[in-house]
C-alpha cells in the first residue's frame, strides 16, 4: 500500500481555517473581556477583537511553535493593536494615557515615573531596557518603579482575585 500525505494549496488553506476558527471559539470570548476591560466599550472593543483575528493568518505559524501559550499570544496582539487606542507614552504629558472618557483609579495613585513604566509595559508592550533608555536609568530602577506600580494597584483593587 503506498500512501503518503499530500500537499495543496487548498487543504492548507482549510487547515489554516479550522486553526483560527477554533482559536476563535476557545479564546474569543476571553480576549473580547480583556479588550473591553481597557477600551469600555462593546461595539469599540468587539472592533479590537475582529483586529485582532483578521492579525492571525499571518503569525499562524507561531501559535504552533513548542511552548507558544495561545491565550497570551492573542492577549500580546491585542495589547499591541490597544497601543493605539492610549497613543505613546511619549505622548502622555504626566504619563497617564490620554483617555479622558476612562478614568483609572491605581495610575491615579502612581507617580509621574511609575505611570510611565507601568503604561510602557503593560499597554505599549515596551521592555524594561527600551523604558530604560527613555527614562535615562537603569534596568534595575525600571523594574522597580514597575514592583511599585504593582504594588498600588495590589494594595488598592476591590476584590481578591488574579486578572
Amino acid at each position: 500500500m503506498n500512501t503518503r500525505l499530500q500537499y495543496n494549496k487548498e487543504t492548507a488553506a482549510q487547515f489554516n481555517l479550522q486553526t483560527i476558527h477554533t482559536l476563535y471559539n476557545k479564546y474569543g470570548a476571553m480576549l473580547l473581556g480583556y479588550i473591553f476591560d481597557v477600551v469600555k466599550d462593546e461595539q469599540q472593543a468587539e472592533k479590537y477583537l475582529i483586529d485582532v483575528f483578521n492579525d492571525v493568518p499571518t503569525v499562524l505559524h507561531e501559535f504552533s511553535e513548542h511552548g507558544t501559550n495561545a491565550y497570551c499570544k492573542l492577549q500580546l496582539m491585542a495589547k499591541k493593536r490597544l497601543s493605539g487606542y492610549f497613543k505613546n507614552v511619549e505622548d502622555c504629558e504626566d504619563g497617564r494615557p490620554r483617555t479622558s472618557a476612562r478614568p483609572n483609579k491605581y495610575t491615579d495613585l502612581m507617580t509621574a515615573e511609575q505611570q510611565l513604566v507601568f503604561c510602557g509595559i503593560h499597554y505599549q508592550g515596551k521592555n524594561t531596557a527600551t523604558i530604560a533608555a527613555e527614562l535615562n536609568t537603569n534596568e534595575e530602577g525600571v523594574r522597580r518603579l514597575l514592583k511599585e506600580a504593582f504594588i498600588i494597584i495590589r494594595n488598592n483593587r476591590d476584590h481578591a482575585g488574579i486578572h
